[in-house]
């Protein structure tokens, strides 16, 4: 997700924060600030009051990171790479390399992260109920908010209807019992359009009884699960149609070469722009030595590509990931996201037959989806 920074890593997945969450913590700990906290104790101080607030809000983070390692360390166990997690203003996602490849999978998955939630409740609850019997009632609070916020967030990730837990548990039922990825999509996807609408039209009509702000959160998070929940599904078609086609029917079977001592003026200039390719294999001698491509020329300040040559920045063989011409879109397209790489050589015995790029693959959906507008959504 762009906008996020970087925390660090957990378990090798990288850990970040979208801007956006920032909005949420900042209002949290004025919420606990000035109404939470004064609530149990009238005679707190505004420091004590922001630091417990503040404090919570970092439990709060620690909790919903808690939530999406849930689901990665299921995603990992199951052999689907995790890339990263980003939290974020309605809380947290968990970027998968690839969805799973049966509704088992899917269901372990999917009920990973609320099982933690409900755990980190019964841990909070216990505290609570510690503190409160030694009269500590501010400590008390403090695992009390998190108890109930932690009980929260299982229960509504629970709602049966994509793109919450709740609605990829109800995809994986579904697609156990029909044998039908799509149509389980579409109908978790639904119920998933069916329980937004009601978010916003609830949050809507709160907004205008007087509630505010908390009403037209509600709308807001019920507009951002509309939109998910219907880009779930075109994903999904979209991983459909890839993993039933070969790469050898997209790739590219024309392209040029380049020698590895040719600047990189001479190949942003002669190859790349001239003839609309955005990757070059490197040839010398015969044989594929490597890969440059137009985001290695893009490293290079512009006053020195005239002095530097493709060998000195291309990608050599010994490090491209490459691909078989019998090898189904649908790994292609998780090999190119969770390498963050734009195009990949197709090789054939050890010959190089063709190269396949996001380009091409966005050309085949283009061509696909004009071909199939008037056939139905789901195939039964």
């Amino acid at each position: 997700m762009k906008s996020s920074f970087k925390l660090g890593r957990i378990l090798g997945i990288e850990i970040g924060i979208h801007a956006s969450w920032l909005i949420i913590f900042a209002l949290l700990s004025w919420s606990l600030a000035v109404a939470y906290y004064p609530a149990i104790d009238n005679q707190i101080s505004p420091f004590t009051g922001w630091a417990l607030g503040v404090l919570s809000c970092l439990l709060l983070f620690g909790s919903v990171l808690a939530h999406e390692l849930g689901h990665s360390v299921i995603a990992i166990r199951q052999g689907i790479p995790v890339k990263s997690i980003v939290l974020f203003i309605f809380g947290g996602v968990s970027n998968l390399t690839k969805e799973p490849d049966n509704p088992g999978a899917e269901f372990r998955i999917a009920i990973s992260g609320p099982a933690v939630s409900i755990v980190l409740s019964l841990v909070f609850w216990l505290f609570q109920s510690v503190f409160a019997a030694l009269n500590i009632t501010l400590t008390s609070g403090v695992f009390l908010y998190l108890a109930q916020i932690n009980a929260m967030l299982a229960i509504f990730n629970l709602t049966p209807g994509f793109p919450l837990d709740g609605g990829r548990i109800l995809r994986a039922i579904i697609w156990n019992t029909s044998k039908n990825l799509r149509k389980a999509t579409l109908i978790s996807a639904r119920v998933g359009l069916v329980f937004a609408y009601l978010l916003i039209f609830g949050g809507i009509t709160a907004a205008f009884l007087g509630i505010g702000i908390s009403g037209l959160w509600l709308a807001l998070i019920g507009w951002f699960m509309a939109t998910t929940a219907q880009g779930s599904y075109q994903q999904t078609v979209i991983s459909e149609i890839l993993s039933a086609v070969n790469v050898s029917r997209v790739m590219r079977r024309e392209f040029k070469t380049i020698d590895p001592d040719k600047t990189l003026y001479q190949t942003l200039h002669e190859y790349i722009l001239p003839l609309n390719q955005r990757a070059l294999p490197v040839f010398e001698n015969g044989q594929l030595t490597g890969l440059i491509s137009l985001s290695d020329i893009k490293k290079i300040p512009a006053d020195k590509l005239g002095q530097t040559s493709v060998r000195q920045v291309m990608t050599p063989f010994e490090k491209l990931k490459t691909v078989n011409p019998e090898e189904h879109l649908g790994n292609v397209i998780n090999m190119l996201q969770s390498k963050d790489i734009n195009q990949l050589p197709v090789l054939s015995d050890g010959k190089l037959v063709g190269i396949i790029s996001r380009t091409s693959l966005i050309e085949y959906l283009q061509m696909r989806q004009e071909m199939e507008t008037n056939q139905p959504d789901v195939k039964q």
